[in-house]
């Protein structure tokens, strides 16, 4: 397991008829992204809609992914829920399925304290069979995992690393400084892709990544090689312009279409996601086509 990276936070192909998730576009949809040369997947996540799928077709998701992927990709498995339980029986269907970790994100609805998400996530790690990365998104679960109580819990044998999707720079680095070599530590706000990496993390988990897959790999790579030319150039011209159009959208519904524009309709967004209007479809669609004009540019001009 290789816990570095281009990780794609996969979208789920679903039909909109009766909400169920179309397992042949999913398993398409990953050998896409895996033949893009992303370094892992990620089923299950928040632009997959796990809140809106049931337990059993989250579980299918996982299942389906890690199949279609086989040994060519690291599967890190979304086995999110609130109770340590339902968790646990999650992580465990996961590593029936083949996945490689488990991510949990941190409990919401229900406001708690640092000692009481300490207490969670130790309760699921103790009993966990699969690796588990931690994911902080406090402004949708409205608990923030202090760089402290990662710090802490980044000693748990079984807690291997951290998805941080809040956006906030300063505690990205605070995280990759005060936890172990070991302990993987990756951005999920894909903006801050260059800066985070420049900081000493580890990989990306990147929305934009289900579109351009080979870009946002190339990314990655490129900094490791020290082209940083190329990094600000894949920044400008294909991270910024993507976040910059769906920012102020559904990100689940907005990468659904964008996937549709590059040629595999993955369905619509499940509520309760509204259907994109005409002109965001349009705005999106023109953006799309913009960036891969732009790569193919650069392609011929290689």
């Amino acid at each position: 397991m290789h816990l570095s990276g281009t990780v794609v936070p996969m979208a789920t192909p679903t039909d909109g008829s009766d909400r169920s998730v179309d397992a042949e576009a999913l398993r398409a949809f990953t050998r896409t992204l895996v033949e893009g040369g992303v370094h892992g997947l990620f089923p299950g996540s928040s632009i997959g809609e796990f809140p809106s799928l049931t337990t059993t077709q989250n579980r299918q998701i996982v299942q389906t992914v890690a199949d279609a992927a086989g040994d060519d990709a690291t599967v890190l498995a979304g086995c999110c829920d609130t109770n340590v339980d339902d968790i646990l029986a999650n992580v465990e269907a996961a590593a029936d399925a083949g996945a490689d970790a488990g991510v949990v994100v941190s409990p919401y609805y229900l406001g708690t304290t640092q000692d009481g998400l300490d207490r969670f996530f130790r309760a699921v790690a103790d009993d966990s069979p699969l690796p588990l990365l931690l994911y902080n998104i406090p402004q949708l679960t409205g608990n923030e995992l202090g760089v402290d109580l990662v710090t802490s819990l980044s000693d748990h044998d079984r807690i291997v690393g951290l998805k941080d999707t809040s956006g906030n720079l300063t505690y990205h680095h605070r995280v990759v400084e005060a936890t172990p070599a070991e302990f993987a530590v990756f951005q999920g706000a894909t903006e801050l892709a260059t800066a985070s990496l420049d900081a000493g993390a580890d990989g990306l988990i990147a929305g934009p990544a289900n579109v351009f897959p080979e870009a946002l790999a190339e990314l990655y790579e490129a900094h490791q090689r020290g082209e940083f030319g190329a990094v600000r150039r894949l920044m400008q011209t294909v991270v910024l312009p993507v976040v910059s159009a769906t920012s102020d959208l559904p990100t689940a519904a907005a990468v659904k279409h964008l996937v549709a524009v590059g040629g595999l309709d993955i369905g619509d967004p499940l509520p309760p996601l509204p259907h994109l209007t005409d002109d965001e479809r349009a705005a999106l669609t023109a953006c799309y086509r913009d960036v891969a004009a732009t790569l193919d540019e650069q392609v011929v001009e290689q």
